[in-house]
């Protein structure tokens, strides 16, 4: 299934792809040959089983029908065991859903599926999903898998994105964009997204507008010292049967306020305390 991508003299199918020639080999070969690269794409390549993923969208069938049809890559001890997932993988299974959201027939996504886990290079396996996954991870690089007719997709950084839209490259497309999507999968470690933003815009302002873009929140209430934004209490509120344990995972320096209306809970409040980066509070 899995081909080399020729990178070198575009052709008409892959005419939209972004321009990768011998310097992105290069530079693919160059973080090949690190002994921690490599450490973290086996970490990458380790299929655990996501169980958190399982249970908040409540589509087991789902995924056992999307199995029939080929349309993912995972492992089961059994038939009946839990499906495990490695980070790309899991990964993959998100953006399906995402497209499922957007109306794509499961034909559609699976002709997506190969260009997904695509090798760049048999000389040095690794895919591209893999390599912009890095990307994202590690270095907070804005990802996009564009999906354009007729049913191709390739993945683009933000600045390949931008010169793509500018040539009018796509006449029309799908976005999707992973980092949130990686957030979820990797809530401990966290997964931002540093759009570049113009020089007049401060790094206090930049973080403020991240945290705008990021965060799910009710209310953000942002706290001030000596002329200077320190901390912004991030406010959500949740239905009574969220527990407060779930509501505590992977968080700190929060608080979680129960709202009990004749001696039952009636909602729940979380409070995040997140100072920013530039605080020396």
């Amino acid at each position: 299934m899995l081909r080399r991508r020729t990178f070198v003299g575009l052709d008409e199918e892959k005419a939209n792809i972004p321009d990768r020639g011998d310097v992105f080999l290069s530079h693919v070969y160059y973080i090949c040959q690190s002994e921690k690269i490599q450490d973290l794409l086996s970490l990458f390549r380790t299929r655990t089983a996501y169980y958190d993923m399982d249970k908040d969208w409540r589509f087991y069938r789902v995924l056992s029908h999307w199995d029939s049809k080929g349309l993912i890559e995972c492992e089961r001890e059994s038939m009946d065991g839990w499906r495990k997932f490695n980070l790309v993988e899991a990964l993959w299974v998100s953006v399906i859903q995402r497209l499922r959201h957007l109306n794509t027939s499961l034909e559609n996504i699976g002709h997506l599926k190969e260009d997904f886990f695509e090798i760049i290079d048999w000389e040095c396996p690794i895919s591209l999903a893999e390599y912009y996954t890095l990307c994202a991870v590690f270095l907070e690089k804005p990802t996009f898998l564009v999906v354009a007719a007729p049913w191709w997709s390739d993945f683009f950084s933000y600045e390949e994105l931008q010169i793509a839209l500018a040539k009018t490259r796509f006449e029309s497309c799908i976005i999707v964009h992973l980092n949130p999507l990686l957030n979820k999968l990797l809530p401990k470690e966290g997964v931002k997204s540093r759009f570049p933003f113009p020089i007049g815009i401060t790094y206090e302002q930049q973080e403020i507008l991240e945290i705008l873009a990021k965060e799910d929140f009710d209310r953000i209430t942002f706290r001030k010292e000596k002329g200077k934004v320190y901390r912004c209490d991030i406010e959500k509120g949740f239905a009574p049967d969220v527990s407060e344990h779930v509501l505590k995972q992977g968080h700190k320096n929060l608080t979680i306020t129960t709202n009990i209306v004749e001696g039952r809970t009636a909602s729940r409040t979380r409070t995040i305390k997140k100072h920013l980066k530039g605080s020396t509070q």
